[in-house]
């Protein structure tokens, strides 16, 4: 039997489908799980590393200014509906699952158009446009909150599931450190505004990085993302002064990120639904910074929840420059404050949810 997972363009839509795999294939090995990304998302580099056969398919978003992007979007949207319908007749899937972003769009819609089983799973409060557009033609659908069924047909059967994480395999803390050279006393703060990066947040640590010259025992993880990473590094040429490489670590993105959840003491970065899934389940204390930018304003809602939990505190990107800093600073010296919030956020994790959601994408599958 086979799996043909689709979801792309960042990794919040990528790592709940490639735990997915994991608990599809953990529950019936004979299964092969295949999936389709674009060529140029993160996707491509993420899924063969995670050892899923990759099928690339042409898709760009539609939701975008001028009639130019449109147009464009729209020519994409027919030529990968072209590529999909015939990867699907090629690979002939028993199901197809959706976890969002552009490509999961003419994937979803190629399932459909030929007969087969189709399953969402949207990783926010408020649903994508992908997944809202699809959700009228589903067999089945996963949220992560119960608010997101207003948004959904009423006749879609939906389950309520977190977000599921890959844990297996993921370091213990002081395996992690040692493979990123960090010194077991040392309290780290993780930093990334998701695969994109974010220009305020780089910005901010830019502004704070001489706090890690003046604490010898602080250490910083920071992810600037792509599009950020060179204007960060010509930042630090600029500021002249020598900065230690092993307690100050500088990548566009984190690829093994497991294992700088692992080696962190506290988290610093956006409120995607992903992220906060993983903080979760690697039980981190946080600072949140919701994204101003998304639709619905669903990270805000996201922090929000965590905070009430006790599990972070969440400073609107507005108020970074008005005291982020002081609150940052007392938790990397507070080790009680932070080990109380990351219990809290520990006690939110469902370690069941991808098998929960494989499950009925197997069931779906059979039936079928």
């Amino acid at each position: 039997m086979r799996i043909l997972l689709a979801g792309g363009g960042s990794g919040g839509h990528i790592y709940p489908a490639l735990a997915i795999a994991e608990a599809i294939r953990r529950l019936d090995p004979d299964a092969e799980v295949a999936y389709a990304g674009t060529d140029h998302g993160l996707e491509r580099e993420l899924v063969p590393r995670a050892g899923l056969p990759f099928y690339a398919i042409h898709a760009a978003g539609l939701l975008v200014p001028g009639i130019r992007g449109k147009v464009y979007g729209l020519w994409q949207a027919q030529r990968g509906l072209w590529e999909a319908m015939a990867l699907i007749r090629r690979l002939r899937p028993r199901a197809v699952v959706g976890t969002g972003g552009y490509v999961a769009g003419p994937v979803g819609l190629a399932a459909v158009l030929s007969g087969i089983p189709l399953v969402l799973q949207e990783q926010n409060a408020w649903p994508g446009f992908t997944n809202r557009t699809l959700a009228r033609f589903a067999r089945h659908v996963f949220v992560p909150f119960e608010r997101a069924r207003q948004h959904l047909p009423a006749r879609v059967p939906v389950t309520v599931v977190p977000n599921p994480v890959r844990l297996e395999g993921a370091p213990a803390r002081d395996a992690a450190r040692a493979a990123l050279g960090i010194a077991p006393e040392w309290t780290v703060l993780m930093v990334t505004g998701g695969s994109q990066g974010a220009a305020a947040l780089n910005r901010f640590v830019l502004h704070h990085l001489d706090a890690f010259r003046h604490h010898a025992d602080w250490a910083l993880l920071w992810a600037t993302g792509r599009r950020y990473h060179a204007e960060v590094q010509a930042a630090l040429r600029r500021a002249g002064e020598a900065i230690d490489p092993k307690r100050v670590q500088v990548v566009e993105y984190f690829y093994e990120i497991a294992r700088c959840y692992r080696a962190a003491d506290l988290f610093l970065g956006r409120a995607g639904a992903m992220t906060l899934a993983d903080l979760t389940a690697h039980g981190l204390a946080s600072v949140l910074v919701p994204s101003p930018n998304v639709v619905g304003d669903h990270q805000t809602e996201n922090a929000r929840a965590m905070e009430a939990a006790g599990a972070a505190r969440v400073v609107p990107e507005a108020a970074l420059e008005r005291g982020a800093w002081r609150l940052v600073a007392e938790l990397m010296q507070d080790g009680a404050r932070r080990q109380a919030m990351a219990q809290a956020a520990r006690a939110l994790y469902d370690p069941e949810a991808g098998l929960r959601m494989a499950r009925i994408i197997l069931e779906v599958a059979k039936a079928a």
